[in-house]
């Protein structure tokens, strides 16, 4: 068996690091700094830093259509706008390891959109998938007491902002974007990025008044989700097109388990009742929804070749 090599190794750890502890780092830099001015500096610096890599090695020539720019704005505004923004505003009262549990359960939400707005089949293994991550959901958010007690305000936020980022992957590839990821991803950023700041001026607080009463941790945090998100970005980016979608899907499982490690281990933050058992369902359920066909086929061939 070919050994991976030594890029294919770093651009896993990149995303498997990186994009495991992006909501442990949004909720330090919500801590001191408002989430709009959050969203700005990260979304402007990462989508800069994308439209510079993808000029760099000629991907914007010729220009995007303007067609093509309107749609990975729509995007945007779905998938990093709605979808991430939510969740930033959410992480001011919500515990990051939660954040990052209910953002795995993206995967299980498409399964249910797909077949309502396009018609696609649902599989055994996705039904399966289905269950197992409502049910591990619905786990990890219980207080003990109530339902309903346990969807306050953050996590009703945060569940809002899931279902907008699963809309948008579920509905993506029929926006007609550019065929480079990476302008796409560039322009979608940007966009957030500048409406956010619009968005953060007139509002407010003023950008002096946040960098006083801004710490050196959540500072430290916005640069990390712009600098090291735009760098996971682009590894994913590579890792897509150098190894097999198996393999590459597998940060769905290996970063709930990095960001659980930093909230409850770094942060301290709280776990829920039922958290020990509603991690390893929401995990059996994305084992399904990525690899469940595989595995079913496996036993059916099993089931042939003995009878």
């Amino acid at each position: 068996m070919k050994r991976p090599s030594t890029l294919v190794i770093a651009s896993y750890a990149t995303i498997y690091i990186v994009w495991g502890s992006t909501y442990f780092f949004i909720r330090q830099a919500v801590l001191t700094i408002p989430p709009l001015w959050v969203m700005a500096a990260r979304w402007l610096i990462g989508g800069g830093l994308l439209l510079g890599f993808a000029a760099a090695r000629g991907a914007l020539r010729p220009l995007p259509s303007r067609r093509a720019v309107l749609s990975s704005v729509v995007l945007g505004c779905l998938l990093i706008l709605g979808g991430n923004g939510l969740i930033t505003v959410a992480e001011q009262h919500l515990d990051s390891y939660l954040a990052a549990l209910l953002a795995s359960s993206t995967p299980i939400l498409v399964a249910v959109i797909d077949p309502l707005l396009l018609g696609k089949r649902l599989t055994l293994a996705r039904v399966m998938g289905v269950v197992f991550g409502f049910v591990g959901v619905a786990l990890l958010l219980y207080n003990g007491h109530s339902l309903a007690g346990s969807l306050g305000p953050p996590v009703l936020i945060g569940l809002a902002g899931v279902i907008s980022w699963s809309l948008a992957t579920s509905l993506g590839h029929r926006f007609p974007v550019s065929g480079d990821n990476t302008v796409n991803s560039g322009i979608q950023m940007l966009f957030v990025g500048l409406v956010s700041l619009v968005a953060a001026l007139l509002v407010g607080p003023a950008p002096a008044q946040v960098v006083a009463h801004a710490s050196t941790f959540s500072l430290l945090g916005v640069i990390y989700l712009g600098v090291l998100g735009s760098l996971a970005f682009a590894a994913f980016t590579w890792l897509v097109q150098a190894e097999p979608a198996e393999r590459v899907v597998s940060y769905a499982l290996v970063n709930p388990i990095i960001a659980l490690f930093l909230g409850l281990v770094l942060a301290s933050e709280t776990p829920t009742p039922y958290l020990g058992i509603g991690v390893p369902v929401i995990l059996v359920g994305l084992g399904f929804m990525l690899y469940g066909e595989r595995l079913l086929g496996w036993v059916r061939g099993r089931a042939r070749a003995r009878d």
